[in-house]
């Protein structure tokens, strides 16, 4: 099959560290060591270099054609700044359907697959040449209410747009029943099938640096990926000094991107030093991490914490219970999909930092044997995940959305 994903983000580009980039890098790779003719357009800032082979993947890095003929787009003085965000969108995926056009005029393509997010599959509503499917990462009214963004008017022409791009395409699939369901609630789409995400371990040649610069030695919790409410940050930032009161040789680290989304409005670093002001020589924050960095840290970590109140089978979840680490999660999200209490990772109660505290402290008080247990029960869960097994059922998938097109 020659397959064109489109998306707002990619492992390639300064955007690494979204989970939708991750994904893609993952899936494009493993289809294209399958034998089909993959192809990545991405919004991109990259003027350099528009076309890469990466893993035997073709990445367009797809320039805002404003950007590009006037170096600085003059249009963005005269756009109000509730609705600066929208208009990139917009423009963005103009130009990655403009883009797609050409490439498909010259050697057509079987499947195109968007991403939901950022509406970049707006213009392909009307596409009939063909079959376009949309992956949906996220239900984005949920996802920005509970993050803490300010609900203005240029955000709500977002959701609308990217509501519309999402009812304009004929197919859909969700990696989680729980954004599946929120999907079909709230918009106008009868089915969206449910294809749980292919994960594998990345190898990269491992790098130490940031563990042994600032974490050898150590025992700490750690939570990594974007620091805002919905991902349940402030819930660990109001549940840490009951635990590390209690263990007073405990560390606490959080790697990826802060946020000015705390719940006093602040910024989320800022907020978790206040909550936990007599502890902080012990919590640690790094920006993202590269695989290679990250996964030393994940590795000797005692446990992995990712308290989303609302969430899609996130790569950080995966990625832990990858490496064999137990998780604690929360309920009513997503993760029952993936953790069954108790056995191989943990469950507290969604949005309530007293319980996600008492959870933590009954997990270190479990003795190191149970705690290797449980890490590699949750080890051998994501096995069924590994593309060997995930990649056929996807390619299968893929393989009756042409048939049903045509």
């Amino acid at each position: 099959m020659r397959i064109a994903f489109v998306t707002p983000e990619f492992v390639t580009e300064p955007s690494f560290s979204g989970g939708l980039a991750n994904y893609l890098g993952r899936v494009s790779r493993a289809l294209a060591s399958r034998g089909h003719d993959i192809h990545i357009l991405t919004r991109s800032p990259e003027r350099n270099a528009p076309i890469l082979s990466w893993n035997d993947v073709k990445v367009h890095r797809v320039v805002p054609l404003w950007d590009r003929r006037m170096l600085v787009d003059h249009v963005d003085p005269l756009i109000p700044r509730s609705h600066y965000n929208f208009y990139q969108d917009i423009k963005a995926a103009w130009c990655l359907h403009r883009y797609f056009r050409k490439l498909h005029t010259t050697q057509p393509f079987d499947l195109v697959q968007v991403a939901n997010v950022s509406a970049c599959g707006y213009f392909f509503r009307k596409e009939r040449s063909v079959p376009v499917l949309t992956r949906l990462s996220s239900f984005r009214p949920l996802w920005d209410t509970l993050s803490g963004a300010t609900i203005n008017r240029g955000l709500k022409m977002r959701w609308r747009f990217e509501q519309k791009a999402i009812e304009g395409s004929r197919y859909h699939y969700a990696p989680s029943e729980f954004v599946a369901r929120e999907t079909r609630k709230h918009f106008r789409v009868n089915q969206v099938d449910v294809i749980e995400t292919p994960f594998f371990r990345e190898v990269p040649e491992p790098n130490p640096d940031y563990y042994t610069t600032h974490l050898n030695g150590k025992e700490y919790l750690l939570y990594f990926g974007q620091h805002n409410q919905m991902k349940g940050t402030h819930l660990i930032a109001d549940a840490l000094s009951n635990v590390l009161i209690e263990h007073p040789n405990l560390h606490c680290v959080f790697a990826g991107r802060d946020s000015n989304h705390a719940p006093d409005g602040g910024s989320m670093r800022a907020y978790i030093r206040k909550k936990n002001d007599p502890y902080t020589d012990r919590i640690h924050f790094s920006d993202p991490l590269q695989h290679d960095q990250l996964y030393p840290v994940i590795e000797r970590s005692k446990l992995v914490l990712t308290p989303s109140l609302a969430d899609n089978l996130p790569n950080t979840c995966l990625e832990a219970m990858g490496l064999g680490k137990p998780v604690i999660a929360a309920t009513g999200s997503c993760f029952e999909q993936l953790i069954t209490d108790g056995h191989n990772g943990f469950l507290s109660r969604n949005g309530c930092s007293e319980n996600l505290a008492e959870t933590i402290l009954n997990v270190l008080a479990l003795s190191p044997i149970e705690i290797a247990q449980i890490g590699q029960c949750a080890k051998e869960s994501i096995k069924r995940l590994h593309p060997d097994i995930a990649i056929p059922r996807l390619i299968d998938y893929y393989e009756n959305v042409i048939k049903n097109a045509h």
